[in-house]
């Protein structure tokens, strides 16, 4: 999972310095939901983050739940990026990319830069 979590990084970061603000943004937030299930997985012993038959439940890109499920929801949602990565969800997809500004995505960059290493406990 670290491997496909540090290639979105590299993508948002490669499409933001095109000027894809909207879909590096995207990206972000996926990536901030993948270091939420990792850390998951970490904290239950799992050798994968579970998705079949009785944990079908935690198919979910509620970042809310993820981080409620890392054992360490007050401290990751004091983090100073938290404010940033919240407002992220899954339907960013569906929005007009004209929505979306260099600032914002140089903002989400830098969040999940740190969320993600803190999480992840990596360097980007």
């Amino acid at each position: 999972m670290l491997e496909n979590i540090k290639q979105k990084y590299y993508d948002a970061k490669l499409l933001n310095d095109n000027g894809r603000f909207s879909n590096s943004i995207y990206l972000c937030g996926y990536c901030v939901e993948l270091s939420l299930k990792l850390a998951i997985t970490r904290k239950l012993k799992w050798s994968k983050y579970k998705t079949e038959g009785k944990f079908r439940f935690l198919k979910v890109h509620d970042f809310d739940l993820l981080v409620a499920l890392t054992g360490d929801e007050l401290r990751i949602k004091q983090m100073p990026f938290w404010s940033i990565v919240m407002l992220w969800n899954e339907h960013k997809r569906y929005e007009d990319p004209a929505s979306a500004n260099k600032g914002d995505s140089d903002s989400m960059i830098e969040a999940t830069k740190n969320i993600v290493e803190d999480l992840c406990k990596i360097s980007l």
